[in-house]
């Protein structure tokens, strides 16, 4: 928790310290992090596009 800030930058790192104090608890300030920059929206598309990745004939794994 106390080396989070540091891996943010940008907009994200603004976000954390304009805040009011809303974080009561890490559960709190990771749901509020991850509406604002992760939205589900964007999850269900990522998760497609991984379960939509498929090995084409002779193609090796490594390509």
């Amino acid at each position: 928790m106390k080396a989070f800030p540091f891996s943010l930058d940008g907009v994200a790192k603004d976000w954390l310290y304009l805040q009011p104090v809303l974080f009561n608890t890490r559960g709190d300030m990771k749901r509020m992090f991850l509406e604002k920059f992760f939205p589900t929206s964007r999850t269900a598309t990522i998760r497609k596009e991984i379960c939509g990745i498929r090995q084409h004939y002779r193609e090796t794994l490594h390509e």
